[in-house]
């Protein structure tokens, strides 16, 4: 269990909430509403506590009754519009194999504390509720713990217990041999970096101990960030997981040797995922039973064992079965939700310029529209990488000038009108007006269309011109800068010809290599990257080393303008790229932000990391984000006409999703 442990977050004290979990009502969309729905569907399941498929099996003796299948204290979750009807097939899609956060957004966000429906970012957490577990935090945050649902199982029956928690805290999210690159930080406290004190209270209590207060860590699990792939959750099946772990399983490498993997802990990885592994076990609403990669979809059923009723006393979900189709290029999946094929599908085709057709085809299609308010700050920003492993261009890309003058050169009304449908303004990648971290240095600089300012700073920069206009660099060769470009963003394929149009203009080449996700990341982390775009996301402090940071180099996952610095940062100083100056000054302000408990003195600090960024110019935005949208169809009952974004649609309560008249 011994490793080294990255650097350390925090977060603001913290409460929880204990007892039972009614869903809230999201303001605007009167969600979760109580007016009648109408006779027909509640009749439909009108003393039925149970869907017919499953009372079926426990009329033949196969399934336990539903009372030894609940839970004691199950969560209470009233349908938005009081539809009440069993059966269906949930039918949706995802782009390729990679865009797996549709299926954890919308089939499995099943964490122990989960974010309110109505979450609109205030400051504190009352808006985490208790969900698979309830929780108590002590006034300083060091000590955390987690009470299981009494008498909660898994999706084979087997009961969910303590042991299943501690099994996956210790064994799995503390495994040195499963985590070669350094334990995730929120389970280490931050004075000494040793793994907090994790103990069995009792048969459905786990207590977490700090050293030192540690009050970011229940934001995090409400974000969902421990059941995504790779970070192994925070609650696994003990009963079924022991038998892939070397300490519980002597032969486990040799498992993995017949299933053809390295070693056990390639083999773990391998079957933790459940999208791939059908025959893991899942407090999801649905169960895998077609796998991605088996087929052109991923298909599910209900899961009989699933623990949460409805104001009736009724076993969610209502719907029976999934059917996620994975298609494989964006204009796909629009053609088939303007065919109406899917019942509800919210993702990838919700762009500003498909609205108009996706609207004109409601009747055609037979669904409705809901609206998603963003919480992106930018429709796409362009990290140029200041940490490029070639000398030439690493000194070019970090001359500030160098950027403004690209910046000038692009002509965002252009992109706007042609790609966005002209929606949205002008904006650099920084946080919206109605937001307290709101910088106008930072948001507005540089955004004019200015060929004779880019070309005075390019100039600045040391650029000579060739004589066929092509600007030139300190070793004589033309100015080329390869933007990688994922497919998950089909819009910033078309935008970034836009941008290669103006780009040249001025005497600088760009080239685009658009790529699958994984591989685009990959090309990241490596290091092996002129330039990368994405989309701009949201700033908050205090935060986690899970987060997305943007104006700050912390991780991989957003420094794309310095991954060395990221690096250097997340390995104290072991590897990676030193920064300079002014940025290991905005990092110590960082640390600060995340560590501190006073939201006032949180502010000041996060203010002036911004300034810093503002300073440094980090990215190249395009434009603010308008709303992106879903739709539902008209036999679909239950969805919001608006849902915000984070974990969409999983905030507002999938399992209480039904299909019918």
């Amino acid at each position: 269990m011994s490793g080294d442990v990255r650097k350390v977050d925090r977060r603001r004290v913290l409460q929880g909430g204990l007892g039972l979990l009614v869903a809230a009502t999201v303001p605007g969309c009167s969600f979760f509403d109580t007016k009648p729905a109408g006779a027909g569907a509640q009749a439909a399941a009108a003393g039925e506590k149970e869907s017919p498929m499953l009372k079926a099996l426990v009329d033949k003796g196969s399934l336990p009754p539903l009372a030894e299948r609940l839970p004691k204290n199950p969560p209470v979750i009233k349908p938005l519009a009081g539809k009440a009807m069993y059966g269906g097939t949930w039918r949706s899609a995802m782009l390729t194999q990679e865009d797996t956060q549709w299926l954890w957004n919308a089939l499995h966000y099943e964490p122990l504390a989960r974010w309110k429906p109505d979450k609109t970012g205030k400051p504190g957490y009352e808006e985490i509720e208790a969900n698979v577990a309830e929780y108590t935090v002590n006034a300083d945050s060091t000590e955390i713990s987690f009470t299981l649902r009494e008498g909660l199982k898994w999706s084979d029956g087997k009961p969910c217990t303590a042991d299943d928690m501690l099994f996956t805290l210790l064994e799995v999210q503390c495994d040195a041999g499963l985590h070669p690159d350094g334990i995730y930080d929120a389970f280490a406290s931050p004075d000494t970096g040793k793994i907090a004190k994790m103990e069995k209270v009792d048969e459905r209590t786990v207590k977490l101990t700090y050293t030192a207060p540690q009050p970011s860590l229940m934001n995090q699990i409400a974000d969902g960030i421990f059941l995504r792939e790779g970070a192994y959750g925070m609650l696994l099946p003990k009963h079924y997981f022991q038998q892939f772990h070397l300490k519980y399983n002597p032969n486990a490498n040799a498992l993995a040797k017949k299933a053809g993997v390295g070693s056990w802990v390639d083999l773990f990885a391998q079957k933790q995922n459940p999208w791939t592994n059908p025959d893991q076990p899942t407090l999801a609403p649905w169960k895998v039973t077609t796998p991605l990669g088996k087929g052109s979809a991923v298909t599910l059923t209900r899961n009989p064992y699933y623990w949460k009723v409805d104001d009736a006393g009724r076993q969610l979900p209502y719907i029976d079965a999934c059917r996620v189709e994975v298609v494989q290029d964006a204009e796909v999946e629009l053609l088939k939700v303007m065919n109406g094929e899917f019942g509800m599908q919210y993702r990838n085709f919700g762009t500003p310029q498909n609205k108009p057709v996706v609207a004109q085809n409601r009747e055609k299609g037979g669904y409705r529209i809901f609206e998603v308010p963003t919480q992106l700050t930018n429709t796409m920003i362009i990290g140029i990488n200041q940490n490029h492993k070639n000398p030439v261009k690493r000194a070019l890309f970090a001359n500030k000038d160098f950027r403004i003058g690209l910046s000038y050169a692009i002509n965002r009304k252009e992109i706007i009108d042609a790609v966005y449908a002209g929606q949205g303004e002008p904006w650099q990648c920084a946080p919206p007006k109605d937001s307290p971290y709101y910088n106008e240095q930072l948001a507005t600089q540089y955004l004019e269309f200015d060929v004779a300012k880019a070309n005075e700073l390019l100039d600045k920069a040391g650029l000579k011109k060739a004589a066929d206009g092509r600007r030139l660099g300190a070793d004589g060769k033309p100015v080329s800068v390869t933007v990688l470009v994922s497919e998950s963003f089909p819009d910033h394929v078309d935008a970034i010809e836009l941008v290669k149009k103006r780009w040249r203009a001025v005497g600088v080449e760009l080239r685009t290599q658009a790529m699958g996700e994984d591989l685009y990341k990959e090309r990241v982390k490596a290091n092996e990257h002129d330039a990368g775009t994405w989309t701009g996301g949201t700033f908050v402090l205090p935060t986690g080393t899970g987060g997305d940071h943007y104006w700050v180099p912390t991780n991989d996952g957003s420094a794309r303008y310095g991954i060395g610095w990221a690096q250097w940062y997340q390995s104290d100083g072991k590897e990676g790229i030193e920064p300079p100056a002014e940025i290991k000054k905005q990092l110590e302000l960082f640390t600060k932000g995340r560590e501190e408990p006073d939201p006032v003195k949180t502010l000041d600090l996060g203010k002036q990391v911004l300034q810093i960024a503002a300073d440094q110019f980090y990215y190249i935005g395009t434009s603010s984000v308008p709303n992106t949208y879903g739709i539902a169809k008209n036999d679909f009952h239950n969805v919001p006409d608006q849902m915000i974004e984070a974990v969409a649609p999983g905030i507002v309560h999938p399992e209480q999703f039904a299909i019918g008249q």
